[in-house]
């Protein structure tokens, strides 16, 4: 199992199959590369896939610090070099949207292009001081809350594995821990931190957004903010999905993945 070290802490990836162009898959935050799942056993027949646990997450180190966005990007460029490759198409979802836009700032020529699934930035500006409280009582209980929230009603009924395996990712502390979750909370460049709104102008690579129409962890207006202020980027929203589409409706996602690839490629 390969993991690159950058600047003393290990990050892992797992490279799969074979073809042009690479694509990266980067997860949610809590979460792992597991969630993608269903897109690695079907684009690996054509593609080389790589998938990554962002620092804090998975099989990679948990370090005291160091969880902003930018870190992740450096270290989603690191995993490139290690792996040989010059340029690859990025899909990311939560925060794995958040560090294929900044890799795509920081190392424009290592990105052909994005898929950005539920995402957004500047996303803790409007957090209520109750909820900011309630976190300090009890984190997991209200990031459950927001958990369920990213979950559409049809998928809570017939795709309960999903908020169980969403469950299991941050109440399993090999996996996500609290120090790991305060920590990400307080970088100022962290997941909640985290503002480019003024910067998404200078995205340049072709740029699709996929949205749920009943995400409450990253809105649709949220989306579309990234979608009207990057260039060229084009919107598209889904019916009874939430947040993780990938896994709440695997098969158009990957149909919309597949066309966006051939798009770019």
């Amino acid at each position: 199992m390969p993991h690159i070290n950058r600047d003393g802490v290990n990050v892992f990836y797992e490279s799969f199959g074979e073809g042009s162009p690479t694509l990266v898959f980067l997860h949610p935050w809590s979460t792992n590369h597991y969630i993608w799942a269903f897109q690695v056993l079907n684009f690996s027949q054509k593609h080389r896939c790589l998938v990554v646990d962002h620092r804090g997450h998975g099989q990679s180190d948990k370090p005291a610090e160091g969880y902003g966005i930018d870190e992740m990007a450096a270290d989603v460029v690191a995993i490139l070099d290690d792996a040989g490759v010059d340029r690859a198409v990025l899909v990311g979802n939560s925060i794995g949207g958040m560090v294929a836009m900044q890799t795509s700032l920081d190392t424009p020529d290592r990105v052909i292009g994005n898929l950005i699934l539920s995402s957004g930035t500047n996303v803790g500006a409007d957090t209520p001081p109750e909820v900011a409280e309630a976190m300090q009582a009890d984190w997991r209980a209200v990031f459950g809350g927001l958990m369920d929230a990213g979950i559409s009603a049809k998928s809570k009924v017939e795709r309960p594995e999903i908020k169980a395996y969403m469950d299991g990712c941050f109440h399993t502390d090999s996996n996500f821990n609290d120090a790991v979750f305060w920590a990400s909370v307080a970088d100022p460049k962290g997941v909640f931190n985290w503002n480019i709104s003024d910067r998404l102008k200078d995205i340049t690579q072709p740029t699709m957004i996929i949205a749920g129409e009943e995400d409450g962890a990253t809105t649709p207006e949220q989306n579309k903010f990234l979608a009207d202020n990057i260039p060229g980027a084009n919107l598209k929203m889904y019916k009874d999905v939430g947040h993780f589409c990938q896994m709440e409706k695997p098969t158009d996602f990957n149909a919309d993945l597949a066309a966006f690839i051939a798009k770019v490629a």
